[in-house]
């Protein structure tokens, strides 16, 4: 078979088979921040112990899960951006702002349900 009968590949240095430049890498970065904020309680684990008795380890997990979710709505902001990745931009900030909203929502009920002195 000669190759003038072969349909034309794809070429592999575009688009989703691309490879990641560091500005591009935004929503990949979003990502990675709604999965750290899911795994929090995971990631806490992993501090040291000489470290952890400054803050109860559920009230830090309780801060954690906010703050890395915030830090991913302002990757996902700076991915928006790029018009390459645009789309998984507002996929990875819709996420990002659920989980934000839901781990304040937590907090605010905690501190409701607790008991006032």
């Amino acid at each position: 078979m000669s190759d003038d009968n072969l349909p034309d590949l794809p070429d592999a240095g575009d688009g989703e088979y691309g490879v990641i430049r560091i500005p591009d890498a935004w929503h990949i970065l979003s990502l990675l921040c709604f999965l750290a904020a899911l795994g929090a309680r995971f990631l806490i684990a992993l501090i040291p112990a000489e470290v952890k008795p400054l803050f109860y380890r559920p009230l830090l997990t309780a801060l954690a899960v906010p703050a890395i979710a915030l830090v991913g709505v302002l990757f996902g902001l700076l991915g928006l951006r790029n018009p390459a990745g645009r789309s998984t931009a507002r996929v990875a900030l819709f996420l990002n702002c659920v989980v934000l909203v839901i781990g304040l929502l937590a907090i605010a009920v905690f501190y409701w349900i607790m008991p006032r002195r």
